[in-house]
């Protein structure tokens, strides 16, 4: 499977794209954490940019989700950005469920922040 979402940068579309993903995957045993992962990774790029976002799917060996969206650099550590201390941190939660994530900068100014998750 290799499918793509687009939508605009706001947040009421952070649960359309959950739900998308959820769709996508139904079946997959780490359906959930797919979920909780897409949630993070599209409410840190709804925060960081405008425009439109990309939500691109790829089920192979491993689950990809990939966040495209227009910020123009890498995603922000809490060094960058006013936190709120009650808040949890999104992009910590990915990496502590993903198997694997990063991030990918091009000179257009996309930016992409990924995660895997290995089957169970």
């Amino acid at each position: 499977m290799d499918e793509s979402l687009t939508i605009p940068a706001i947040a009421a579309m952070v649960p359309a794209a959950r739900c998308g993903v959820a769709a996508l995957l139904a079946g997959f045993d780490r359906v959930h954490d797919a979920e909780l992962i897409t949630s993070e990774l599209v409410t840190s790029a709804v925060r960081a940019s405008t425009g439109e976002i990309t939500v691109h799917v790829v089920d192979a060996e491993a689950v990809r989700i990939d966040v495209t969206d227009q910020r123009g650099r890498h995603p922000r550590g809490t060094g960058d950005a006013e936190v709120d201390e009650d808040a949890p941190d999104g992009l910590g939660l990915v990496s502590a469920l993903a198997d694997a994530m990063g991030s990918t900068r091009r000179r257009s100014g996309e930016c992409t922040t990924w995660a895997e998750l290995w089957p169970s």
